[in-house]
Formats: C-alpha cells, structure tokens, sequence
C-alpha cells in the first residue's frame, strides 16, 4: 500500500501515530503535553537586505515526528505528481524535493531572453492552521478525516501558521502551492513561457522578442531593464491560491546582463556566480594559512566581516561542485586521456587534502574499502585490552582516531572521494604514496598535527606497485617487501602492511578475525574474498561478511587483531616522539 493510501486510511491519533513509526502515548504527549510556547525555540537572523527572518526551531522530540511525518508527505506529493507528469501538470516546483535542487530549477531557463523572477511574500507565515487543516481534509488527493487532518496540522504549525524552520513546513507549503503552480503554468505555456517555482521564489522565461504583456510590462517601455510590474492576471491568479506577491523583489533580467535564478547563473548554462568563486578560492588560502577565514556581508544595508566556519566552508564547496560537477557527470579526472581536471576540482581536493592530511586533530587511518573501516573500528571499540591511543569512549564513534570515510557501497556519485582520488582500494593508496609531497606542498607550512596511517592486505595487491611506490618515494636503499612492521615514507605518512601469517604467508585483514566468524556459512553459502574463484551460488563476499560482523561485534572476541593493533600504537608513538612547534610537526 502507498504511503498516500495509508494515510488517507488513518481515522485517528493511533493510525497516525503507527504510520510516522511513533507509540501513540508518545505522540499524544508532544501534541498535547508539552506546552506550545516550550515546543520551539525562536530567534532571528538578519536577512541580505534589510530586515529580519525569524526561525522557530522544534526541540529534538518534535524534529523527529516532524521529519518521520514529513517523509510520509514527501512520498504522497511523489505519487501525486507521478500521476500529473504530463503536459501542464508536470513537476513545476523544485524546492525541498528529492532529487531536485536549485540546479534543476535553473536548468528550466537557461539560454533565454528574458528571465523574469518574483517573490511570494511570507510564504510559510501565509499558510495558516485553517488553510492546512481544510486543505488535507479538501483536496481530491487527501481527503483526511477532520481529525486526522486536524492532527497533521497541529504537529505542523505553530503559533497558527507554518514555522520557517519545521522539517514539514517545506514540503506542506508545496502541497498547498500546487494549485498556484498549475494556474500560472498554464498562463505561462499560452505565452509561449517557461515556468518554475523555487519555495518562494518565481521565475518565468522565454526567448520570444518581446516579454508577454500578459504576464509582465515594463512601467518604462524605451528600457529593457527598467521597472516591472506583474500583469493583473498574474496578480490576481496569486491572489486566489492565497498568496502576496513581494513588490520589492520584481526584476526582468535580460540577456545582455547576467541572469540568475535562485542564485545561480543561467545565460549559457548552469554556473555559480564569479563572485562567490572567487571569494571561496580567497577562503580557502586564508583558511590553509591560518585555519580561519571571513566574508563581507551586506546586513540591513551596512557591510561587516563574519567568519566563516570550517564546515560553512565545505558546505560552499561542495554546492560549487555539484554545480559545476554536473558538465562532467562528477567523474574522477585525473586520467591521462579524456578532459582536463578544471580549478575547481583542485581546489575543493586542496581543501580536503589539508583537512585529512595536514589539519586533523585526529590521527587518520585509510584501509583499502570500507569493509575494513567496519572490521578495524569493532576491533578497536571491542578490543578487552585497554588502548586509549586508540580508544575514546567519549566520542561518536567511539576511536581516538579518524578512519577515512569511503563512498557508500553502491554509491553512483563518489564525492567528495572522487575529488580527493580516494575511493578505495590499493591502486588509489599507491597513487597517494607517489603523490604526497607533492599534494601537501604548499599545505603544510605550518607543520602537520597528526600521522596519516596506511593499512594495507599484505597480498599480491600490495605486491604490484605499492612496495615500490614506497621505496620511491620514501628514498629507502633497503628493499620494501611487507616484512617490516610498518614504514614511515615521508612527511606524516606511514605504512602498515598486515603482519605476515605463519611460514611468510600473505595475509589481508579478513585473516584477524576469529576462525569461527569466517567459517560461518550463511545462507547455506560460505565466505570467499577471492574475486578470480567467487561463485555467487555458493559464496558470499566481503560486504556480507562486514555487515555480520558489524551486527554481532558485541558477541566477538577481537584479541585476534591485537597484532593489528598494537602496531597502530607503534606508529602513534613513534608520531609523538618527533619534535613539535606549536603542537605541529614541521618537516
């Protein structure tokens, strides 16, 4: 059953409570126990321009519920549009949805004359306790029981209207502004015009030699770029779905001129503003130098310098990549053939280069997949010996050090691996060996904080290249085979093959886990990691092993990776006794 039959099914507190995953007691206690003026913290950030927003934000206990009720929602409006995906009922509205973004919204006027943008005024304030209770009780698609929908309501709304700041207040708005998108959608497509909605922000567009006087005119005809006013049908189709039209912000963009919609540049294609590249580059050299940065900020008309944080600063960097990424589909470039790796690339990788190698506070440990980090981070939380190097019950994870975060399995999109030419396996960690030097020059002036440690399958894998990578780069005249305990080859950077088992054999890290936990057949198929002799019919590989052992590590005895471990101390103590400046080590 989908989630939209299941909650037009609901007839009550209990149904509701069941279909958002919540007990009924607990539900009924945050609607109707804690009191309203307790459920929200309220506070306000000053907006670009002038003025301010004001944010109500839910304590965690209702976040939750909302979040849980707005996924329902979320599924519902999918439904819903999946049935009205053709000709002027198609997706017209790209904010706070899956798989749609400012880029999509922008993608839907790129290339055209004219570019039209309008706001809706307070568009969450305007959608009131009464509007979304009869809508949910009204429309064809809901039809809610009143006391269902009455429920909804008040788990959604809060001093009578939609907070900005609720998990469910964007996705609600988007419901109850459908009808508004249809209608100027359909005024839109008459004149031959493109239509999106953004949240509250409009935007209509064409490549017809004159703008519609049907949707815009300008107050001063001899000026292409001059004062705009929205037609009366557009105005008044605004005003019967319930909504104000923000008259301060009407603008026609044309094309001589740069065009932006919702912050983006649209004129060729979809692109970030020049300014904001140019001030994240600036951010980016200032935040390696110092391990601060600032912007200039325009607030209430007067300009001021703000920091910026560490992750406001990732956070920019990873919108201009996936803005910019989309033109090469986010794959890795560092190729000899196909495109060249373009600035942007380099400097998100410089960023995260030196927050990984040179800045983290924490030791980094980077195994070959991510099926390792499982196996490594159970062995150091479950480990019977005490090891506070390693060990820190005080933190989320649990470890004193950072395992290196590798794509999901089955990811498409690889980043920020990608990026960084880290997505696991021995041929990124050897391409890093012979790299090093040169990716952390210019990065570690200062001197870096903690070691970077390699751990590697002591295998033929290791064998073909990376021996020899760290001979290379380490300038060693001894020959690097696998035998040594660890290697230190350069700067911060260390290298931990798996001990060898008895009689010199190679081994991998599935070889420190107890016989018992590999020997396990599962599904009546037994574990195989070797790729050339795996049959699907009869083993299972890496990943399911993972997942076993992470869903029983309670029950495991990891003693067996004791010798794993006390070589990661080894390292970590050789790491601290080299001479410090300023709790940095400089080479």
């Amino acid at each position: 059953m989908s989630s939209l039959s299941r909650l037009k099914s609901c007839k009550n507190l209990t149904d509701l409570a069941h279909l958002i995953g919540y007990q009924p007691k607990k539900l009924s206690y945050i609607l109707y126990k804690i009191p309203d003026d307790s459920k929200y913290t309220e506070f306000e950030v000053p907006k670009a321009t002038k003025g301010v927003r004001k944010i109500s934000a839910p304590i965690p206990e209702l976040k939750l519920a909302q979040r849980r009720m707005a996924r329902v929602l979320q599924d519902c409006l999918a439904e819903i549009e999946k049935g009205q995906a053709s000709g002027e009922n198609c997706i017209l509205s790209h904010g706070f949805k899956r798989h749609l973004s400012i880029s999509t919204n922008g993608a839907q006027h790129i290339d055209r004359k004219w570019v039209l943008n309008f706001d809706l005024k307070d568009f969450f304030p305007s959608i009131n306790f009464g509007r979304v209770r009869g809508f949910f009780m009204k429309n064809k698609h809901f039809l809610l029981e009143e006391k269902v929908a009455t429920i909804v309501s008040q788990l959604a709304c809060h001093n009578g209207s939609l907070p900005q700041g609720a998990p469910t207040s964007p996705v609600i708005s988007n419901l109850i502004a459908n009808h508004l998108d249809i209608r100027l959608s359909r005024i839109a497509t008459k004149s031959r015009c493109s239509y999106s909605r953004y949240a509250d922000d409009i935007t209509i567009s064409t490549n017809k030699s004159e703008f519609p006087r049907g949707i815009a005119a300008d107050r001063d005809d001899a000026e292409s770029a001059g004062d705009w006013k929205l037609s009366k049908k557009i105005r008044t189709e605004v005003k019967r779905s319930g909504f104000a039209i923000n008259p301060d912000k009407t603008r026609m963009q044309y094309r001589r001129s740069r065009q932006d919609v919702t912050g983006l540049v649209v004129n060729k294609k979809i692109n970030v503003k020049r300014e904001l590249y140019k001030q994240v580059r600036a951010q980016i050299h200032n935040f390696i130098k110092s391990d601060t940065c600032s912007k200039k900020v325009r607030i209430g008309g007067l300009e001021s310098e703000v920091e910026v944080s560490e992750a406001a600063l990732q956070g920019l960097l990873s919108h201009i990549f996936w803005v910019k990424g989309a033109e090469f589909e986010y794959r890795r470039l560092n190729k000899s053939t196909g495109p060249r790796e373009p600035s942007f690339y380099k400097e998100y990788r410089r960023f995260l280069d030196y927050k990984t190698f040179v800045a983290s506070p924490q030791p980094v440990i980077l195994c070959e997949g991510v099926t390792d980090n499982i196996y490594l981070q159970c062995a150091i939380k479950r480990s019977k010996t005490a090891r506070p190097k390693l060990q820190d019950s005080g933190s989320s994870s649990g470890l004193a050090v950072k395992l290196f975060h590798y794509p999901r399995i089955g990811s498409k999109l690889r980043v920020p691996s990608s990026v960084q030419h880290l997505n696991g396996g021995t041929g990124d960690l050897k391409e890093l060996v012979h790299k090093y030097k040169s990716r952390t020059d210019g990065l570690g002036g200062r001197g870096f904080i903690s070691p970077v440690i390699l751990l590697v399958d002591n295998d033929q894998g290791s064998q073909d290249g990376l021996w020899g990578a760290i001979k290379t780069t380490s300038g060693s005249k001894k020959n690097v085979d696998g035998k040594d305990r660890f290697y230190h080859v350069t700067r911060n950077l260390y290298v931990i093959p798996t001990p060898k088992l008895a009689g010199g054999k190679d081994s991998m890290i599935e070889d420190f886990l107890p016989k018992s936990v590999v020997s396990q057949v599962l599904g009546g198929k037994t574990f195989n990691p070797n790729e050339k002799t795996f049959d699907k019919k009869k083993n299972y590989g890496k990943r399911i092993l993972a997942e076993k052992v992470s869903k029983d590590q309670a029950t495991i005895d990891f003693d067996t990776f004791s010798p794993i471990l006390d070589i990661l101390e080894e390292v970590l103590d050789h790491f601290s006794a080299t001479p410090k400046t300023l709790g940095r080590v400089v080479y």
